[in-house]
């Protein structure tokens, strides 16, 4: 029985066809699989962003010279991107509040002035590792 010509054709055809539906599902898929080393946005809302911003400003106090506690007035920008682990890249801004590192209930302290400060920070987490650092700071007025 000799191999029929059609059937390499065909195979082609059906590849095509489904890479095409493939293209065709990412665009319209409401949540498509990231990649690797893409940086998107991340939903500041979300537990795991809230514990890396929350960290971030704790290793910002625990690192500043300043014997006051500085708080966040509002995540300006935070992007994620999927590495060995999640690296997030924010932009927080921050100010100086009237309570010292040394006090103990320090959610409420009020603001010190109006200088606000923009920070730019790199964490790298894993989760499964319980690992996080916070790998690059920088701040200016804002």
């Amino acid at each position: 029985m000799a191999p029929s010509r059609h059937v390499p054709v065909m195979l082609l055809a059906a590849v095509a066809l489904g890479l095409a539906m493939t293209s065709t599902a990412f665009k319209f898929s409401p949540e498509r699989p990231r990649l690797m080393g893409e940086v998107e946005d991340a939903d500041i809302n979300d537990e795991e962003v809230q514990y890396v911003v929350d960290f971030t400003l704790q290793e910002y106090n625990k690192n500043s010279s300043d014997l006051n506690l500085s708080r966040l007035v509002r995540v300006v920008n935070a992007r994620q991107q999927v590495g060995l682990g999640m690296n997030y890249y924010l932009d927080l801004e921050i100010s100086r509040t009237t309570c010292t590192k040394s006090q103990s209930n320090q959610e409420d302290c009020p603001f010190s002035d109006d200088r606000k400060q923009l920070c730019s920070f790199v964490v790298h987490f894993r989760a499964w590792e319980y690992y996080i650092h916070l790998a690059s700071s920088s701040c200016r007025i804002a």
